[in-house]
């Protein structure tokens, strides 16, 4: 991505088009299968704790069940998807048949409903949402090798003279149709010279660039997928959000992206990309 694409407002930059369709895809899929795996946390992870393979468990229309029994008893059954806790406490992802049969669970929800409630899901360093500090202490993934690679060339013209962006974390926000996020500060780093890298996919969004007290007059642009925003020094202290993203199919603008998903291996990333957003927002911590 050439300099003279680059558009400079506080520390903030905007580079439109920064992946291509293909790339698109890749993060896309990246973000629903891997990045939410355990170790990793997500907004589900203080009420059911760890649930491997979620959107696989969604695409076969499996359900998450509340097992009181003993761990052996459960997987003997050979029905069982391994998800967390204790011997007389766990949740597992089971075939509809098994839920309907089975004796010995207290509480049922659909996979499919508990990945539209995704909304978050971190890599690298553990971000403690409860405490708003990051947990050094909590195991994780590391952050994919080629997305450091992305976010270290994407960060460069943001970056102080001679220094080398340090991708440490990585914070996923998931939108569905309806959902936004208020305007809010990115705060919890340790430098603020650093930038976050904040990768678009998926729907159009309207993104809001504030000023340092929430009463500023915010200027307005779109984020469409493929766009890559820099947010560095002053504009670190600036609020931001983004009040809506566009499901419709006139305004979502992703006609490119539900091409490329069109393979029937890839309808489950499709269906779910028609009316969603995902931000991939890389992090530099220390």
């Amino acid at each position: 991505m050439s300099i003279d694409m680059l558009y400079s407002y506080r520390g903030f930059y905007f580079i439109p088009g920064a992946l291509n369709v293909v790339e698109q895809c890749h993060w896309i899929k990246e973000s629903l299968t891997s990045f939410p795996q355990p170790p990793n946390r997500t907004n589900h992870s203080a009420f059911y704790g760890a649930l491997p393979d979620l959107f696989n468990a969604a695409h076969k229309k499996k359900h998450l069940v509340e097992v009181r029994t003993s761990v052996a008893d459960v997987v003997s059954s050979g029905s069982f998807d391994a998800s967390s806790n204790t011997d007389t406490h766990l949740w597992g992802f089971f075939e509809d048949a098994v839920v309907e049969r089975s004796a010995y669970s207290c509480k049922s929800i659909a996979a499919s409903f508990l990945m539209r409630k995704l909304r978050w899901s971190t890599l690298g360093l553990q971000f403690d949402w409860s405490k708003r500090n990051y947990d050094t202490s909590l195991p994780y993934n590391e952050i994919p090798k080629y997305l450091c690679q992305l976010a270290r060339r994407m960060a460069d013209p943001a970056m102080p003279t001679g220094e080398e962006f340090c991708p440490e974390a990585a914070i996923v926000n998931y939108f569905g149709s309806g959902d936004m996020l208020g305007g809010h500060l990115d705060d919890m780093e340790k430098d603020w010279s650093k930038p976050i890298v904040s990768i678009s996919l998926g729907c159009k969004a309207i993104f809001l660039l504030g000023g340092r007290s929430r009463e500023d007059m915010p200027t307005a642009m779109f984020l469409r997928s493929g766009d890559i925003v820099l947010m560095a020094g002053q504009a670190r202290e600036c609020f931001h959000g983004v009040p809506r993203i566009f499901t419709d199919n006139e305004n979502a603008e992703i006609t490119s992206l539900t091409s490329q998903l069109s393979h029937q291996e890839d309808l489950c990333f499709m269906e779910y990309i028609r009316t969603s957003r995902i931000n991939i927002n890389i992090r530099q911590v220390y």
